[in-house]
């Protein structure tokens, strides 16, 4: 009898058991499914929301492209009457990215270039200021500035191929007579060779002598100072 018991005992908690079993497998069943599709659906809004995003770093920086190349071709103009006073034909590029942006959720490498830009835009504009802009070579400045806004028009350009390649969306469409980056390669260069001219004619120049005579009869281009000559045997 006891034995009765037992067996009925344990084919009721076997019983048990496959109907727990059943009722979870339907659970799943039903969730699963929903949740697979709910996942889903918040990786497609959140891969929308970034192409978005990177859309309108793109925007931004193809806008400052344009001020770039502008401001890499401008010369300025003097004034007659005063040759230190001149004025450009183009503002210094701004860039401007959407307020109250969080680009930490694009790629990590091109979020942190994205934040990067304007410091570097910054950069350049306070490494002009500190230039000394008086004639008659104006400390370079007018070549420095062509260079420098070359430069970062080169970087946005870059960034922005990443941008379209990472994000599968179409690069600025462009007339076919409007090549920026092309312009900006050519400026560069032309900046390096004169950078490299001046730096040759530099060493071509003759080593200055001075015309006045030595009070003690040292050289100027010999040790300021000069232990004394004594005699071993005095």
């Amino acid at each position: 009898m006891t034995q009765f018991f037992e067996t009925t005992q344990g084919a009721m908690a076997l019983g048990a058991a496959i109907g727990i079993a059943g009722l979870l497998m339907g659970l799943l069943i039903g969730v699963v499914p929903f949740w697979l599709k709910h996942t889903r659906t918040q990786r497609e809004e959140s891969d929308l929301d970034n192409r978005s995003l990177a859309m309108q770093a793109i925007l931004s920086l193809d806008d400052f492209v344009g001020a770039c190349y502008a401001a890499a071709h401008d010369n300025p103009e003097f004034n007659p009457a005063d040759n230190g006073e001149f004025a450009f034909h183009t503002d210094d590029p701004v860039l401007t990215f959407p307020k109250g942006v969080d680009w930490r959720s694009l790629k990590p490498e091109l979020a942190d270039e994205l934040m990067w830009m304007p410091n570097r835009v910054r950069n350049v504009s306070d490494a002009l200021e500190s230039l000394d802009i008086s004639p008659p070579d104006f400390d370079d400045f007018f070549e420095r500035r062509q260079e420098g806004f070359a430069s970062l028009g080169l970087r946005a350009l870059d960034l922005i191929d990443k941008l379209c390649a990472a994000y599968e969306l179409t690069a600025p469409q462009r007339p076919s007579y409007y090549r920026p980056r092309d312009g900006f390669v050519a400026k560069v260069a032309q900046m390096n060779a004169l950078w490299r001219r001046r730096q040759q004619t530099q060493k071509n120049l003759p080593k200055e002598t001075s015309n006045v005579t030595p009070l003690f009869g040292i050289p100027r281009d010999e040790p300021a100072l000069r232990q004394p000559q004594t005699d071993p045997t005095s």
